[in-house]
């Protein structure tokens, strides 16, 4: 390992094995060299989630990605497996979530990551028809994320690779909002100084396993390796 390289610890909320291993591959590119990827399984009852020290004993920071497993609403009934998982992932993440903000570990949360953050603290997460999306679409930043440190050299306005069917529709407590678009009122969110979590997949180009339009998405590409340098590395 290089000298000081920092270690990120990454929990996947899925089970089929081809898509553990695409994300997984996605997010080791997307972390670049300055950083090392390690991966837990968010459905993994084995773990020591009632411990988050614990699990994060050595890690620098922390990722929860996407599902395209599980929703917290996605249209389905409440019996339906999908979500009654998602509320079982809800309740181990929330330790890890609730010690990372406390104790100021970097933590970045993705799609489903960014509705585990928003369920804690009120924001509404649910099957909203005219904000789901799949596909490209472009987000402008506000003025708040206009002066943030992870997106200030970021272009005013930027294309995201979405794909999501829940969406979060109300500020959650505590939360800065830093980007938004026509079709996703919260894309970018900021919890404090050292948590952030986007509606959109920065660590996607493009989702070439989905029938989508695709426009080049490369400045919010950029977006895991900024969180390595400027909030985990600093």
């Amino acid at each position: 390992m290089m000298r000081n390289m920092k270690r990120i610890l990454v929990f996947q909320s899925r089970s089929d094995p081809m898509r553990i291993e695409r994300e997984a591959e996605r997010f080791r590119i997307a972390v670049g060299t300055s950083a090392e990827a390690d991966f837990l399984s968010a459905v993994d009852e084995k773990l020591a989630w009632t411990t988050p020290e614990r699990l994060l004993a050595g890690y620098d920071g922390v990722i929860f990605g996407g599902s395209s497993e599980f929703d917290f609403d996605g249209g389905r009934t409440e019996e339906d497996p999908a979500r009654l998982m998602s509320l079982v992932i809800l309740s181990r993440a929330k330790n890890i979530i609730a010690h990372a903000l406390e104790c100021g570990v970097p933590l970045l949360g993705i799609c489903y990551g960014h509705q585990l953050v928003a369920n804690m603290y009120g924001g509404n997460v649910r099957n909203d028809k005219e904000q789901t999306k799949f596909g490209s679409y472009e987000v402008q930043l506000t003025e708040s994320g206009k002066l943030d440190r992870l997106f200030k050299d970021m272009p005013d306005s930027f294309i995201a690779q979405y794909a999501h069917r829940d969406s979060v529709t109300e500020l959650p407590e505590g939360a800065t909002l830093l980007a938004s678009s026509k079709g996703c009122k919260f894309s970018a969110l900021r919890y404090g100084p050292r948590a952030y979590t986007t509606q959109f997949h920065p660590e996607v180009t493009r989702f070439d396993d989905l029938p989508l339009e695709y426009r080049d998405s490369s400045e919010a590409s950029r977006l895991v390796s900024l969180w390595v340098e400027r909030v985990v590395a600093t």
